[in-house]
Formats: structure tokens, C-alpha cells, sequence
């Protein structure tokens, strides 16, 4: 169908709509509204067709959009919608914010000490406002990092040595953790809400743009320090649900801007002739492994997996390059990552072929390779199915460790089905996913007990190292989280695989200049240049 007939019918259903709520009382237009309809009724233009070139040309209504999912809430601790979590990076800002080498830098926070690193004070800009008028201070901070810790999943876990936070007055408050961790700082990346309103749909933020009056639109809070700087006077929010509706109005300019996930199971598949910029992620993909099996509760066999599995083949051949091969659990963008250490467990033949003369193999075939002999088992390794992505990385893995010897059984299973094989420790390896902090804590995947250590690991020397990795000063952090690397190196209690990356997509000629980081893919908007003529 003509996007400007699509457009029209839509406008005229949502005309219709409006009409009916008002007939029911539920639903009165102000006049910023009625003027807000009218502008964006006048600016409909005919837009490209989907599939068509798009090198040189423009937005096809000449203003810039994004999606939105409007039975969704916008706040950023309630909201399961993407579209409007990416929306809420322009109106929420973090305490701190992320480089693209996942270092803390100061935002709303502006400064932060610790003696001991148990107890932090931090220091917010009070010169700050939020987007009703009410100024920023301490006990915003606090309320949000407590909105943080008590309710939202993607955050609480980060926060499970906080045991004390307080507002010391109104530029400063404190932090009492229950293990010392020198990097906690790193964790403040959080969205940043007005006191007591931590339950509103829309609840006031600090960001460059404020939502308006009917929330149809984000408008430019000329308050904020970078308002003369910002691209943009007007986002305007649009709402496409179905995948084919997203996709054709992406195609046809109606909505400007898209993310995308490759390795998840809701990825779309946009047009190549959109420009993608490839977002780095601190989403580990590794293989675990239940300690209790015969062999791979052995460190040689596991340090032999290490060898075996060719990463850049996975990331060029299966991720098609959305991803970042890894060898330890850091991602290589970190200045705390040993690229040293990390480059001798590279997939190699020489290394794989000493691994295999360690552990006994023969060369059975003939070809000159050595292979593992004399198992007599065959090794289950499960994988969920929700993502094909890592189903194919799960196939290309079993083949390589077959190569080798081994007798892999793979089991593609529904998420329902590998959660529950995991809690049963029905498994000798797994295919996982983690999404990391930034302080690089990895005790809920390798410390004992851990949340996330499905495979029954325990290694009082290994918690040691982990414990010492977050306890270390700033001067010496590089050396205790090499250590700690050395010892994973050794006794290989997983093995990393890559770090998944996430997709911007956006069209040529309307929009340059992006450097997204995976929290706020419009880090340093106001170097964008934009073009909607």
C-alpha cells in the first residue's frame, strides 16, 4: 500500500478514535494537542518503497521519528517495551555515564570517593533540573538507586552488597556495601527518576528531551546543558507493533531510527541498504560445564574446549560479525582486559595438538591430528532454541569438539526445557549468556553459590581471586584482575566464547556522527548531524 494512504487511514483511525474516548468523557485534547495534530498532519509527505535505494534519500515525512509501544509504560524501572526503553535515553539520564570502553564517566554524578571500598561518598550536580522544574539533589539519586535495588531485574542483581544509602544533605550521599569493591562506581549507570514519582508512567527526567503534554512528542528542555548543542528541536513518537509494520515503516522514513538484536530471538531482518552500527555489549556468551560429568568435571578436558573452539570462525561465519571473539570472561574494549594473557588461548592447532598430547590422544584417522581416545560416553551439551543465532554457534561448536574426539550430543531445547535442565543439572555443557557490569564481577557465574553457576563449581581459591579482583585499589586492579584471568586460563571453569553486539540501524544521508554505547545510543547526541530535507 502508498505510505501516504497508509499514513491517511492511520490518522484517520486515530481521528476516529478520538472522537469516540471524548464521547465517552475519558479523553479532552489541550491546545498544545490540537496544535501538535495539526503539525504532523500538514508534514505527511509519500514516502519510498520498501526495498528501494536508499542512499539518497531522506525522511520521508521531514521530521524525525521513533517507535513506541503506547501500553507500555515510558518509565525506565517499569517499562518491558524496547522501543520505549530507547526512547527513555533521551528523557532519563544515568547517575554516570558509559564510554564505549565501559568506564564510568561523571554525569548527574560529578565526583565519587572511597577509603576502603565499602564505604562511598558521592557528589550530584544540584545545578541540574528535572523536566517539571524541581531541582536535582542527593535524595533523587537515592531514590532512584533504591527504585534500582527493590524492583527491576536488570538492575537489583548489581546491588546485592549495597547494605546502607543515605542522602548526606543535598550535593551528597553515601553507600555502604558488604564486600569491599573498588569499582562500584561502575554500577551507577542507572537511569536517574524525580523523587516519589519512581511509579508514574512518565515520571520527570534530566535528559536533553521532555515528553509532551499528550506525549505524542519529545520536545527539547532548554534548560538542560546541552539544549544549544542538541540536533533536534522535536522527536516525534509513532507506533508500528507488528514486526512487517515496523519493518515497512523503517524502509519508508516514517520512523528514523531502529535497534536490533541479532542474537536474540525477536531480531528483524532490516534492509542492507540502511546504514548499521554495530553497538559493543557486555553480553558474555560462554560454555559452562557440570563439574560433576567424568570428564569435563576435569580442568585438562575443559582447558582442551578452550583450544578447540575457533571464535573468529563463530563471530565471521555464524554472528556475521555481531560479535567480539573473547577468550576470558573481559570483554577485550576494557583497559582491565589482558590482552597478553588472552591472545595465548586463541584457537590454534599447535595449541589444540599439545592439549590433546596432554590428555593421551592418538591419531586414529591417520590425518597427523591427534584425537581423544577411550571416553566411551556421549557428552550432552544443550542450547536454547528461542535464538537461531546461537543454535548455529552451538552446532559450529559440537562439530569442532567432535573433531577432536569427543561424542557430542547436542539438544536444541525451548527456554522452558533449558532452564530446567540447568536447575536439574541435566548437562554436561551448556551454551549461556550473561549480561555483565562494567565492574566486572563475576562471582554469580564462577564464586560458589552463585546465581548463575548452574554447573555446581566450587573453588575456595578461585572466590579468593574474585573477592581480591573487586577489593583491589585503583593502582592495582590491572594486576588482580590479570591473576584472576591467569587462574581462569588454568583451570577453565568456563570458556568464552565472544560478546554479543546489538544493532542501530538508521538511513544514509539523514543521520551521522552516532557513537552509541549499550546503555544510551544517543551518547553525545550533540555531535549527530541530521538532514530531514
Amino acid at each position: 500500500m502508498n505510505p501516504f494512504f497508509q499514513k491517511a487511514i492511520s490518522l484517520a483511525m486515530a481521528g476516529a478514535a478520538l472522537l469516540s474516548l471524548s464521547a465517552c468523557g475519558a479523553f479532552s485534547l489541550s491546545e498544545e494537542d490540537v496544535t501538535e495534530l495539526a503539525q504532523d498532519d500538514v508534514q505527511v509527505v509519500v514516502g519510498q518503497s520498501i526495498g528501494q535505494e536508499l542512499a539518497a534519500t531522506y525522511a520521508a515525512d521531514h521530521i524525525f521519528s521513533l517507535n513506541t509501544v503506547s501500553e507500555a509504560s515510558f518509565n525506565p524501572y517499569m517499562t518491558s517495551s524496547a522501543w520505549n526503553k530507547v526512547v527513555g535515553m533521551l528523557v532519563y539520564e544515568t547517575l554516570v555515564a558509559e564510554d564505549d570502553t565501559f568506564g564510568a564517566q561523571p554525569n548527574l554524578i560529578t565526583a565519587w570517593h572511597t577509603e576502603d571500598g565499602l564505604s562511598w561518598t558521592f557528589t550530584v550536580d544540584t545545578e541540574r533540573k528535572f523536566h517539571d522544574g524541581g531541582d536535582m539533589t542527593a535524595a533523587d539519586a537515592v531514590y532512584s538507586i533504591e527504585r534500582a535495588m527493590g524492583y527491576n531485574a536488570r538492575y537489583a542483581a548489581r546491588f546485592r552488597d549495597v547494605i546502607g544509602i543515605s542522602a548526606n544533605d543535598r550535593e551528597s550521599f553515601a553507600v555502604t556495601l558488604r564486600t569491599p569493591n573498588y569499582r562500584f562506581y561502575e554500577l551507577l549507570n542507572i537511569p536517574c527518576v524525580e523523587y516519589n514519582t519512581g511509579y508514574d508512567d512518565r515520571p520527570p527526567g534530566t535528559g536533553p528531551y521532555a515528553f509532551s503534554a499528550s506525549g505524542r512528542y519529545l520536545r527539547l528542555d532548554e534548560n538542560h546543558p546541552l539544549a544549544a548543542q542538541m540536533p533536534l528541536e522535536t522527536i516525534h513518537l509513532k507506533e508500528y507493533s507488528a514486526a512487517v509494520d515496523i519493518l515497512q515503516a523503517f524502509e519508508d522514513s516514517y520512523i528514523d531510527l531502529v535497534i536490533n538484536d541479532p542474537t536474540g530471538m525477536s531480531s528483524l531482518g532490516y534492509s542492507s541498504t540502511n546504514i548499521i552500527k554495530f553497538v559493543d555489549t557486555t553480553s558474555l556468551h560462554y560454555i559452562g560445564y557440570n563439574m560433576m560429568s567424568g570428564v569435563f568435571g576435569q580442568s585438562l578436558y575443559r582447558s582442551l574446549v578452550t583450544y578447540a573452539i575457533d571464535r573468529a570462525s563463530i563471530v565471521s561465519d555464524v554472528m556475521k560479525g555481531a560479535a567480539t571473539a573473547a577468550t576470558l570472561p573481559i570483554h577485550p574494549n576494557s583497559a582491565l582486559y589482558p590482552a597478553d594473557l588472552a591472545q595465548t588461548l586463541v584457537h590454534s592447532e599447535a595449541g589444540l595438538q599439545t592439549a590433546l598430547q596432554h590428555l593421551g590422544g592418538v591419531d586414529t584417522d591417520g590425518d597427523g591430528k591427534l584425537e581423544i581416545m577411550g571416553q566411551g560416553y556421549t557428552f550432552d551439551f544443550i542450547v536454547c532454541s528461542d535464538s537461531a543465532m546461537k543454535v548455529s554457534a552451538a552446532r559450529a561448536i559440537a562439530r569442532q569438539l567432535r573433531e577432536c574426539g569427543f561424542d557430542i550430543n547436542l539438544r536444541e531445547l525451548s527456554y522452558e526445557e533449558y532452564e530446567k535442565a540447568l536447575e536439574d543439572g541435566s548437562f554436561d555443557l551448556y551454551y549461556a549468556e550473561v549480561r555483565l557490569c562494567a565492574d566486572w564481577d563475576l562471582r554469580p557465574i564462577l564464586g560458589s553459590g552463585g546465581d548463575l553457576n548452574y554447573g555446581g563449581l566450587r573453588d575456595a581459591t578461585l572466590d579468593g581471586y574474585l573477592q581480591a579482583a573487586l577489593a583491589s585499589p585503583e593502582e592495582g586492579q590491572a594486576d588482580s584482575i590479570a591473576e584472576l584471568c591467569q587462574y581462569i586460563a588454568q583451570t577453565a571453569p568456563i570458556t568464552a566464547i565472544c560478546f554479543e553486539k546489538s544493532e542501530v540501524l538508521y538511513h544514509r544521508g539523514v543521520l551521522s556522527g552516532l557513537s552509541p554505547t549499550q546503555d544510551n545510543i544517543f551518547y553525545q547526541m550533540q555531535n549527530w548531524t541530521v538532514d530531514l530535507d
